[in-house]
């Protein structure tokens, strides 16, 4: 099941038909065509960039002894986009100031649209903009001797 981050443009309304959707989760056409996803995106300063390095791993790969190594750098720039790739959207869109509403857990994104305009407007005094958060080791208990690996953080 893949989580849904709902972004709203600045201004605009809880139930806004101008939201984003965003898939937080791998998405295959990121892993296949890398700087054409980014660039269809409108990420345009990560995609230009992404095909410039894909074009050179292409020209290395002619190179004796240079294939294997072009085929796992482009492997590894494919999984990086395709893992990371959606939460820079989210992050780009944040930076032009999207209030991030609600993360919706889906199976699609229909449901994901059902659930959230299903409660947009009892939701929409709760938006917060999404910005990075600064993970401090200061608000640790008193009992707290050593790293806590399995903290809950408030889940089940």
């Amino acid at each position: 099941m893949a989580s849904y981050l709902i972004l709203t443009p600045p201004g605009a309304a809880a139930d806004d038909e101008r939201a984003r959707f965003v898939a937080d989760g791998f998405s295959w056409p990121a892993f296949f065509f890398p700087a054409l996803w980014l660039i269809a995106k409108r990420a345009w300063l990560l995609g230009i960039p992404v095909a410039v390095l894909q074009i050179l791993l292409i020209s290395f790969s002619t190179l004796p002894g240079g294939f294997v190594p072009a085929l796992l750098m482009h492997l590894a720039l494919s999984l990086l986009v395709s893992l990371e790739g959606p939460l820079v959207i989210a992050g780009l869109l944040s930076a032009k100031d999207w209030t991030l509403r609600r993360i919706v857990p889906a199976r699609d994104l229909a449901t994901a649209e059902r659930i959230y305009y299903s409660t947009a407007t009892a939701h929409s005094k709760n938006a917060t903009p999404l910005r990075s958060v600064e993970w401090s080791g200061t608000e640790r208990t008193e009992n707290s001797t050593g790293p806590d690996f399995f903290e809950s953080y408030g889940e089940r």
